[in-house]
Parts: structure tokens; C-alpha cells; sequence
């Protein structure tokens, strides 16, 4: 039995109706998954219209969500985008912790319309923690040149050292540890851990957080798990340079752009977005809205192809593992 996935539209001035499209027209990829898109109807049929890709309705199907009478705007960012967006999101959730689907696969969203619509949260990760019930959680990017997990997400860099707490690295790599074992199917996994400072503290001359707070969790980790190998916290730029990634299951960052970049360029558009520890399974491509090109028909639907195909390996790997 195929896995249930949805797809939800995402904020549909941007190229996630587009991407949506192109996945669904390639009939031979289609036919592997059992796919649910979560969508005003009128969206895709202006898209479709627009881009003048022509669906075959028998080969998925459709939960409409929000008003049909909407106005799109390819490349604008605006209240009802956001609360359609929104909508589908919590459509999804819900359908899932109900039961009746397996998956998630989000089309990319605007923060800014998001909140502009009512639904008052820094992203997708945060959303799904909160109305998935969630107790933890953690972003993650999933590649086959490398995995990799977060300590915080979207907050601004000026706040991060101090949201970095012994508490936080033992939750946050603890989902990740299990997600390896339970979604993944490592039975001993391995992670790499960044230090948050330069040189990784210097020994504590340029930042103190890898001695007092991140070695310390590491200690306790392991203390308590013994199936898992945690070597650090490493120099972030010499740990890259020298590829030190590849012995390693996952690496872990301390904030955003330190995963982030190394992470997009090493993975380029086959990169997958992946939140840990949530009751169901949930994924997304690894780019924004991309609102410069809405509507232009030259977006790539690649890292959406992608992150169905995660979502699918994923879930059929949590029915195994029971």
C-alpha cells in the first residue's frame, strides 16, 4: 500500500502552484505515489492556464481549501496568500492527526504573508511543532551528500548564543538521534556537532559556549546512549574544508546559515527539508517562494520531486521499523 501523502500550495503567489504542476504532470513519477494536494481549485487552473500545463484530475486528488473567488498575483506578497497558506497547513495537520494521511509535502510559504493572515508563527517548522502537538522537535536538511540538524531555526543571529543552553543541544540532538534510528534506519548513528564561536571557542579565548554548554551535553548524551557516536564541537570552516561531514551520519549546526550554506552547496536543488519528531511525517522543498519568478513557467519542481520522494521512504521506514 502506497504511503498517503499531501501537498499543501503554499503561499500561491509564489512558485509553489508551478512546482506543484510540473510534479503532477510527469505521469510516470505519479504513478509511484498517492498524492492529496490541498488547494482553492481556482489556484490551479489559473496556474495551469497560465503556464499552459494541461492535468489529467484522475491522477490525484484535490482538498479545496479556502475561497475559490481569491486574486492571484504571481510575485506579491499579501494577507490572503498567506492565510490560504495557512489554511493548508493546518488542513494537513489535522488530516494526519486524524490518521487519515501519512505525510506532509509543504510547497514553500512568506513568513511575512503568513502573519499577514492571521497565523502568527516564524515558519514552517514552528507551525507544525505547535498544531502537531508535538513535544520536540528539529529542522533538518536531508541530501545524499549529507544530513543535517539544527539547534535553533529562524531566530536573528544577535539572539542565538544565548537561546544555546545545555537543555537545548541534549532535546534538540536527541530528536535527531532518534529520527536517525526511526526514520532513517541507522541503527548506530553517528553525529558531528559544530561549535557555536570561531574556532570553536579557541579553547575559550574568543566564546566559552563550547566548554561550558555544548561538551557537556555531548557527555550526557552519550552518557545515556551508548548507540550513538557524538564527536565534538568542531571548527566550522575547518570541519567543511576538510569534507570531515562524510564520517559522519549527520552534522549538527548550531544556527541557520552555519548548516545552511555548506548544506546548499553541497546539495544544491536535491535537498529536502525535514522536521523531525513530529507524530507524522513532514517534508519540503529546500527554497523559498522565489517571488521574482512567479508565474514565468522557469521555476524547477526538482527539490519538491525530492522531498515526496523523502516522505514516502520515510513513512514506509516508520512502518517497517514497527
Amino acid at each position: 500500500m502506497k504511503p498517503r501523502l499531501l501537498v499543501t500550495i503554499g503561499d500561491f503567489n509564489g512558485i509553489g502552484p508551478e512546482i506543484i504542476l510540473k510534479t503532477l504532470n510527469n505521469r510516470a513519477f505519479l504513478s509511484k505515489y498517492d498524492i492529496t494536494v490541498i488547494s482553492p481549485f481556482s489556484v490551479l487552473a489559473f496556474y495551469s492556464k497560465l503556464l499552459k500545463i494541461r492535468l489529467d484530475i484522475d491522477n490525484f486528488n484535490v482538498i479545496p481549501t479556502g475561497d475559490e473567488n481569491v486574486i492571484v498575483i504571481p510575485g506579491k506578497i499579501s494577507a490572503v496568500s498567506g492565510y490560504v497558506s495557512g489554511l493548508a497547513i493546518q488542513t494537513a495537520i489535522d488530516l494526519c492527526l486524524n490518521g487519515e494521511y501519512d505525510a506532509i509535502v509543504t510547497a514553500p510559504i512568506a513568513k511575512i504573508a503568513l502573519n499577514l493572515g492571521g497565523f502568527n508563527y516564524d515558519g514552517h517548522t514552528e507551525m507544525l511543532t505547535d498544531l502537531g502537538k508535538a513535544k520536540e522537535t528539529c529542522m533538518v536538511m536531508l541530501s545524499d551528500k549529507l544530513n543535517m540538524g539544527f539547534a535553533t531555526t529562524h531566530p536573528p543571529i544577535s539572539k542565538v548564543a544565548g537561546m544555546i543552553t545545555k537543555s537545548l543541544v541534549k532535546r534538540k540532538i536527541g530528536v535527531c538521534v532518534e529520527s536517525l534510528k526511526n526514520d532513517l534506519k541507522i541503527s548506530k548513528p553517528s553525529i558531528g556537532v559544530l561549535g557555536l564561536n570561531p574556532h570553536a571557542g579557541d579553547s575559550g579565548l574568543i566564546g566559552s559556549e563550547e566548554i561550558k554548554i555544548i561538551t557537556p551535553a555531548l557527555r550526557e548524551i552519550f552518557s545515556k546512549n551508548k548507540n550513538v557516536k557524538l564527536s565534538g564541537p568542531f571548527s566550522p570552516d575547518a570541519y567543511f574544508a576538510s569534507k570531515a561531514y562524510n564520517r559522519f551520519d549527520m552534522t549538527f549546526a548550531m544556527y541557520h546559515d552555519q548548516g545552511f550554506i555548506p548544506f546548499k552547496m553541497l546539495a544544491g536543488h536535491l535537498g529536502t527539508n525535514f522536521t523531525a519528531g513530529l507524530k507524522f511525517v513532514r517534508t519540503s522543498p529546500d527554497h523559498g517562494t522565489a517571488f521574482d519568478i512567479a508565474g514565468r513557467g522557469i521555476a524547477s519542481e526538482v527539490s519538491l520531486v525530492e522531498a515526496i520522494k523523502w516522505a514516502d521512504k520515510i513513512v514506509k521506514n516508520r512502518i517497517s521499523k514497527n
